[in-house]
């Protein structure tokens, strides 16, 4: 009877036992399943901050254009998961293609500033059309104005050149034109400011009064023009209208030196040669 009471205390024993091995068994399983969960989900968690942290990187990098920010950008990529990094990385490549394309059209742009050639203007207009992302309308507007201010200071330097020139070559006919002009004056011996001198000579001599007459400006005729035959060559001419103050008449002097070097003074009368107006005079 003891014997057997004994077993029974055994068997209970190893029930309890058993009972508390599968319970403890079970919540050790719990608490490992629990964990791993756990786990899983920081890792989760720390992979959508690598994800976003790259996201961050790579609109860091677009905006600030700066190459530490692109080498950080890369950094976090390569971070992530090799199937992860693919759109990232097309989005640095992509990148680095617009910043190449702006910075080789800054170049060109530079270049045409410098040398101011007609072939630097062309590649520089090229480059900056090239531009055509919406990511370098701003760098492209920049540059474009750039350029036409260059091509502006090209036009005008060469308008104030020309412009230039112009005045000097016309300062330097008119130099031409007086050295001539002295010139045909003192081979003629007669010019604009002694023409009244040798019409009012023959007057006397005709036994006019020279006071009876209003002398229009002479007008000098073909050769007496600085650029025309010298003196030397062909006689020089002045016409000069006359009017009588007392009325009477009106009409014109032709004085002109002629190939001998003598000092002609014709006299006309309304349109017609005066008869007795035509002589020879010499203010000496």
């Amino acid at each position: 009877m003891k014997v057997k009471m004994n077993k029974k205390v055994i068997v209970s024993i190893l029930v309890v036992v058993l009972i508390g091995v599968i319970s403890g068994g079970v919540y050790a399983y719990q608490s490992k399943v629990e964990h791993d969960k756990q786990v899983k989900l920081e890792h989760d968690k720390d992979y959508r901050k690598l994800e976003k942290n790259a996201d961050e990187a790579v609109q860091l990098a677009y905006n600030s254009r700066k190459n530490e920010d692109i080498e950080n950008a890369n950094k976090s990529i390569e971070k992530l998961k090799k199937s992860d990094q693919k759109t990232l990385k097309e989005k640095i490549e992509k990148l680095d293609k617009l910043l190449s394309e702006i910075n080789s059209t800054k170049v060109a742009v530079k270049k045409a500033d410098f040398s101011k050639t007609e072939a630097d203007l062309l590649n520089a207009q090229k480059a900056i059309d090239s531009l055509k992302d919406e990511y370098q309308v701003k760098n492209k507007s920049i540059f474009q104005e750039n350029l036409n201010n260059i091509k502006k200071a090209i036009a005008d330097e060469k308008a104030r050149a020309e412009q230039e020139a112009k005045i000097k070559a016309e300062q330097e006919t008119k130099v031409k034109a007086e050295q001539e002009r002295k010139a045909l004056e003192q081979a003629s011996g007669l010019n604009q400011n002694n023409v009244f001198d040798y019409i009012k000579k023959f007057l006397v001599m005709r036994g006019y009064n020279p006071d009876d007459y209003i002398l229009n400006n002479p007008i000098g005729n073909g050769p007496q023009a600085p650029t025309e035959t010298r003196a030397s060559d062909t006689p020089s001419s002045f016409d000069v209208k006359y009017q009588e103050k007392d009325g009477t008449g009106a009409g014109m002097f032709r004085v002109t030196k002629t190939l001998d070097g003598q000092i002609q003074v014709v006299k006309y009368v309304g349109s017609n040669f005066d008869t007795d107006g035509i002589g020879f005079v010499s203010l000496s």
